[in-house]
């Protein structure tokens, strides 16, 4: 799907024959700090949507997921920039 809401649409008909899916936003790559809040939103709201169709009596692998790229929420994941991302990647 082009939004997280047609995606999970699409799933209901084969997650009610027991399939499961992982979600992963294409495209996405931080350049800027404005790149990265832009991201992190998006997946802030992309979990929510998820966590509307998710049923809470299924274990965790039989609900819907997310794959996060952390070069989507930080423009300087790189290794020569190790320290920064540390300290900046986890509070996100």
């Amino acid at each position: 799907g082009r939004t997280i809401e047609e995606a999970t649409k699409r799933a209901q008909t084969n997650e009610s024959k027991g399939y499961s899916y992982s979600y992963d936003m294409l495209g996405e790559a931080a350049l800027t700090e404005r790149d990265a809040q832009r991201y992190m939103k998006a997946y802030e709201e992309a979990i929510i949507s998820i966590g509307k169709v998710a049923d809470p009596s299924k274990s965790l692998r039989e609900n819907p997921g997310i794959s996060v790229k952390l070069s989507a929420i930080h423009p300087r994941y790189e290794e020569n920039q190790r320290k920064r991302v540390l300290d900046e990647i986890p509070p996100r």
